[in-house]
């Protein structure tokens, strides 16, 4: 930027604080208990942050003692440093705690009626006028729950037909203001309308990219009709960067169909904290060009920088957004910038509180020749009024983004405010809460501005997860549907046992067939017979002498080598799965996923476990520990996690220094089948692995019980799991080492709903939790508990959640739901639900297509809690819900069976929270998220009770149960003499 240029902005700058050094100059003026929140908050984070998760609970706390006790949990540790009224909240003050619990509620109430104009289009009007004669315009978004459900998705699209038509009935007795309501070419719209796409649709999949598009399109038109009739602006806001580009074809597909090229009143948002924002600027001048009528951008920073760089770091994708505050500025003005060298086809909305930036796009504008009345400066309600009024004295257009909407939904909306206000790095809070000097806000961001890097930073000692697949880029759809009809193009095939490097047949073929369809064919695979099974055992023993003493280096780097195999076939892998076992897009990918991870991790943990450790400290002598392998391990895996779980069995015995007999499931041999073929061609020695597909009763129990057979992993049912601990027990003639067994079961899994809980959360993780792969995972929530206080709000929602769920062939992008993995599993699960319905009430249970093994998802209230669906692992899309009048009768019922597999707590109490994860007898205990996907290092996973016997996949001791522990002790001492140490 030249010098004349950067000296015009701070310039303009000045100009505008000179008009707020006249003006009331504290942000906080309006209101003395916000203004010493908001002082406190910024005077100590950990007070910050638990006053926000306060302010988020409050609406959803009925009475005065809910109210103090929850301040007691949030701030029992503050002391004096905390505001007087707290601590009389708490009962630290004379007055009674629960008297001033409302009192603090009332304050919360009237702080978050600062930004929400009010819970209805006909509420908000007395301030909207306000503003008006204040010299303000208008956008309004409408504030609300989650959108979960079709029926919560079409309320949405009624609410914004019901706000055009009720302003607009209003505004037609407002008076004309040439300034809010003209634009450089006349009279503009004097009601605006802020659309969040993801309102309108509760099924947007990235995966069903064409047909998110199609019903979001859909759901759009009738309000963008009704915008065009009544003369109504209507601008489509940006959210998380995950709907970004979904939003902008969205955009550009609509304002191209006929009925609305036209239109000029229609607006976008583009946020200058994405790196590809000004990319995308530029693909829209493009397509705006050709459109020929212009619309506008509504530029700003962004609002959900913590959850992007959050979710990235947790799914190891690259940050989407800009790092430092300067670099986000800096966009912002080469932004504005672009879009002003564009006006006409583009007009700016300036969505900013930055006095820099607003003056840089001033001058910018007054540079490239565009009308002052051509743009417009957007604040947020009830936010940075000086600022405001200066830009009001200047004669710009100023436009309040204000929310509709009631109070307990729009606490997320207030506290988001409330961060904003109060980061570090607020313009606001540097100005009006830190008076900073002026010269230091008006700065150019580019100065010495060092560029940050798009990816977290990472260390090659530390473990790290193969990201997931992101299906909202085209490129990985398109090679997702390659990999399926690859995938269908091999149906028909035949595959044979495989040992020692030479394939063996059998006079037993497995056929698989598509659970999708029960009359597709996927291939056959020979069911290896007893002798085979003695020839596997044998060549196990005899490879296990040579494969024992090869360099623990050497083993990570073949397992790392089966990793980078395993990745580059990743699409080719995850459509298997969509037709062996029935898995969705995203269930199969995550698979895929998870089997790199585990050899990867193993790989890397078994580097750590070979340097073995010293022990003891005495003098004259050395001790070390450290592990050796067992020998022969057979690996007895399960069809539900085909890929992921046998890999990680099978990479956790060979990377330890055994042999290995892998018996797969007979539903996912094929998949198991393509393991093999992957482990053979990345390098290991040809009978270190025998590939044993057939049948568990046969070829399984004759292992099981086989003398040279020392160590045995099982993932699978209970009862397999009880009857190979009993059988392995039994040693047989000339058995050298008693059998070692590391025993994967399964859970009755159970998630509890606090009476406080986030409904918006708890709906969303347990719907996925229960019916994500139709339920058919050892970690899947089965029961859900429910304190008296939320049980029936919470089954309304839920259950019209339900209804929205699409079932349809795995196949299919759109797919949340599949077919169970065959006939067995589909009469079995049916007969319980049959059964079910005699003594518990079926609320719900959706259509299933007819061609395969499809069962609804069903959903049972009023469920006893000793009961066959309360009790019995159904691995299934059946799920129970059951009422507890307290928090101990609900944690005494998810205790109250065999299994103590994964559980979890929606709660936003500190103490019953703490109480759940003390009490709640579970391997893997999650709070404030669903109990599924589990990810390698991040979420070692196993129970105990009937879930299991041994320890967690994917943690620091899981390798150990592959070995045996040895000390060597040498005598260090010659002749009353020992070396230095």
């Amino acid at each position: 930027m030249n010098n004349i240029k950067e000296d015009k902005i701070k310039l303009k700058g000045q100009e505008i604080f000179a008009e707020l050094e006249s003006s009331q100059k504290s942000l906080f003026s309006k209101d003395w208990w916000y203004g010493r929140i908001m002082e406190w908050s910024m005077k100590n984070d950990k007070f910050k942050t638990q006053m926000f998760r306060f302010v988020d609970v409050l609406p959803y706390l009925n009475s005065g003692s809910e109210v103090a006790r929850h301040l007691k949990e949030y701030f029992s540790e503050g002391g004096n440093e905390l505001p007087p009224v707290f601590n009389m909240g708490m009962g630290m003050g004379s007055l009674a705690p629960s008297l001033m619990a409302g009192a603090i509620k009332k304050n919360v109430t009237q702080m978050a009626k600062m930004f929400i104009t009010g819970e209805t289009p006909k509420d908000a009007l007395p301030k909207l006028k306000q503003a008006r004669k204040n010299n303000k315009c208008f956008t309004i978004d409408l504030l609300g729950e989650a959108t979960l459900s079709e029926k919560e998705a079409m309320d949405y699209q009624k609410r914004y037909i019901q706000l055009i038509n009720d302003l607009v009935t209003d505004a037609q007795s407002w008076p004309h203001s040439s300034t809010l309501d003209e634009d450089e070419n006349g009279p503009i719209p004097m009601v605006n309308i802020s659309v969040k796409v993801t309102s309108l649709y509760s099924q947007i999949k990235e995966e069903a990219w064409e047909e998110s598009k199609t019903k979001i399109k859909e759901r759009l038109r009738p309000i963008f009709y009704l915008a065009k009739d009544r003369n109504v602006f209507i601008n489509i806001d940006m959210e998380q960067y995950s709907h970004k580009n979904l939003t902008l074809e969205i955009f550009k597909e609509l304002l191209v169909e006929d009925d609305f090229r036209s239109y000029p009143h229609f607006g976008i948002v583009i946020q200058a904290y994405l790196r590809d924002s000004y990319a995308d600027l530029e693909n829209l001048i493009e397509w705006g060009k050709t459109r020929k009528t212009h619309f506008t951008v509504r530029l700003v920073k962004g609002a959900y920088w913590d959850y992007e760089v959050i979710h990235a770091n947790q799914m190891n994708w690259p940050i989407p957004v800009y790092t430092q505050k300067k670099e986000s500025d800096k966009n912002y003005e080469d932004c504005a910038q672009l879009i002003l060298q564009n006006y006409p086809i583009l007009k700016l909305a300036i969505g900013s509180h930055n006095v820099r930036s607003i003056a840089a796009c001033l001058v910018m504008a007054e540079e490239y020749s565009v009308p002052p009345k051509a743009i417009e400066v957007q604040m947020l309600y009830g936010m940075a009024d000086p600022i405001k009024n200066s830009i009001i004295k200047k004669g710009y257009r100023l436009r309040e983004y204000a929310t509709v909407g009631e109070l307990i939904p729009g606490m997320a909306y207030l506290v988001r405010r409330l961060l904003e206000n109060t980061s570090n790095e607020s313009f606001l809070r540097s100005k009006f809460a830190e008076d900073k000097d002026t010269e230091l806000l008006l700065a150019n961001p580019a100065d010495n501005l060092v560029p940050s890097s798009a990816t977290f930073p990472q260390n090659d000692s530390l473990f790290y997860n193969l990201p997931l697949s992101d299906f909202s880029l085209e490129e990985s759809r398109q090679k997702m549907k390659e990999a399926l009809i690859k995938v269908k193009n091999e149906f028909g095939k035949t595959y044979s046992v495989l040992i020692d490097n030479k394939t063996y047949s059998s006079s037993k073929l497995i056929e698989r067939f598509n659970p999708n369809n029960r009359e597709e064919l996927i291939g056959k695979v020979f069911a290896a017979n007893l002798e085979q099974a003695e020839l596997a055992a044998q060549t196990a023993k005899k490879s296990y002498k040579t494969w024992r003493k090869v360099e623990t280096s050497k083993r990570a780097a073949l397992l790392n080598t089966l990793a980078d195999n395993i990745e580059k076939e990743r699409f080719y892998l995850a459509a298997l799965q969509v037709y062996e076992v029935g898995k969705t897009w995203h269930e199969a990918d995550g698979d895929v996923c998870e089997a790199v991870d585990f050899c990867r991790y193993y790989a890397q943990e078994m580097l750590k476990l070979d340097k073995g450790q010293r022990v003891g400290h005495a003098k004259g002598e050395v001790s070390n520990y450290h592990y050796v392998s067992r020998g022969p391990t057979l690996v007895i895996a399960p069809w539900n996690f085909p890929l992921a779980i046998l890999t990680g069995m099978v990479a956790g015995a060979l990377i330890t220094g055994n042999s290995v007999i892998m018996k797969p499931a007979e539903q996912s041999s094929i998949t198991a089948a393509q393991l093999m073929r992957l482990i053979q061609e990345s390098g290991f020695p040809q009978d270190v692995v025998s590939f044993l597909p057939g049948y568990g009763e046969e070829v399984g129990e004759y292992l099981v019980n086989h003398k040279d057979i020392t160590t045995i992993a099982f993932t699978g049912s209970k009862d397999v799991g009880l009857r190979i601990v009993n059988k392995s027990s039994s040693i047989q003639t000339d058995q050298l080492y008693s059998k070692r067994c590391i025993i994967e079961m399964g859970g009755k899994n159970a998630l509890l709903i606090d009476s406080d809980a986030d409904l918006d959360e708890a709906v969303s993780g347990i719907l996925y939790s229960a019916f994500g792969f139709q339920g058919q995972k050892c970690s899947a929530c089965s029961r859900v508990v429910v304190l008296d206080d939320n049980y029936d709000r919470f089954i309304e929602r839920f259950i019209e959640a339900v209804k929205s769920i699409k079932i349809m062939s795995s196949e299919n992008p759109q797919a949340f739901l599949g077919p169970v993995v065959d006939a067995e599993a589909f009469e079995k699960i049916n007969s319980i639900i049959e059964r079910g319905k005699s003594y518990a009430r079926l609320v719900y249970q959706a259509e299933a297509p007819k061609e395969g093994f499809f069962i609804g998802p069903t959903v049972f209230a009023d469920v006893p809690a000793n009961s066959e669906l309360a009790q019995v692992e159904i691995f299934g899309p059946v799920l129970s819900i059951i009422k507890a009048k307290d928090l101990g009768e609900a944690i005494e019922i998810i205790n109250n069976t065999p299994y103590a597999l994964t559980g979890g707590i929606y709660s936003r109490s500190p103490a019953n929270i703490e109480r759940a994860k003390s009490d709640i007898e579970v391997g893997n205990f999650y709070v404030n998220r669903g109990i599924t996907g589990a990810l390698v290092d991040r979420h070692p996973f196993g129970g105990f009770k009937m879930s299991g016997l041994g320890s967690k996949t994917g943690g620091p001791d899981y390798l150990k149960q592959f070995m045996d522990p040895r000390v060597v002790t040498e005598n260090t001492m010659r002749r009353g003499f020992a070396p230095e140490e």
